[in-house]
């Protein structure tokens, strides 16, 4: 292309430094020439745009099928952490219906009350979104409404989930803090406790409320966006 247009610069030179033409002629050549020069530079730009345009929708294209596979692999952590903190949960809760007489029984026939302890970290898959998103390409999605979902998921719920299983697994080592606090006393006297008993019960209040943002907002998002790719794939 930079050849055509150096091509055509000459004959403009070569028209004005001829001589056997008149100035209307030379006029009418230098006009066509200078058409042709910038509709060579304009085709030129918007191949070049075209060509990039396309090379960035199949960037978005390879981030979106492994944005999917990640999200996949959300909810899949997701319910298997919901589990757990159903697990737990009931067992804690067996833990506070024990009355004294219960314990009193337990205890004397030489068994013992299980604490399950099951903490909770990063669960949540977020190495594709953070690479595509410092390398500053996430503009290059040109679905709207699809490029704030992702971004809603990754700034707003999958925070979110850190937070509550952070503040979560704080208060579980609080429990374990207690039981160090206590050791002059029994189990049996430790789980009589009726402030070690308040400690159990908002453990398990904070693991229901984990449950409903793991499940009311992370999860059901996950599985929009999931759609919304397939979508946007033509899948």
């Amino acid at each position: 292309m930079q050849e055509e247009i150096t091509k055509h610069s000459n004959k403009i030179y070569k028209t004005v430094k001829n001589s056997e033409h008149t100035l209307g002629e030379k006029v009418k050549e230098i006009i066509i020439e200078i058409f042709i020069i910038v509709f060579a530079v304009t085709l030129s730009i918007w191949l070049h745009g075209w060509s990039e345009h396309r090379h960035q929708q199949e960037e978005v294209s390879v981030f979106l099928a492994n944005l999917k596979n990640d999200l996949q692999n959300d909810i899949q952590s997701i319910d298997t952490e919901v589990k757990a903190y159903h697990k737990t949960n009931v067992a804690y809760e067996k833990i506070l219906e024990l009355s004294t007489s219960q314990l009193d029984s337990i205890y004397s026939s030489k068994s013992k009350v299980s604490f399950p302890i099951h903490s909770h970290g990063q669960t949540l898959n977020i190495g594709n979104y953070e690479g595509f998103k410092s390398s500053g390409k996430i503009g290059y999605i040109e679905d709207e409404k699809l490029k704030q979902k992702i971004l809603s998921y990754y700034q707003i719920y999958v925070p979110a989930v850190s937070e509550v299983d952070k503040l979560y697994n704080d208060f579980l080592f609080k429990c374990f803090d207690k039981t160090i606090e206590n050791a002059d006393k029994s189990e049996k006297e430790l789980y009589s406790d009726p402030k070690y008993k308040k400690t159990v019960e908002y453990l398990v209040k904070l693991g229901k409320n984990n449950i409903r943002v793991y499940n009311e907002n992370t999860k059901p998002l996950a599985v929009e966006l999931i759609k919304e790719i397939d979508k946007e794939l033509g899948k």
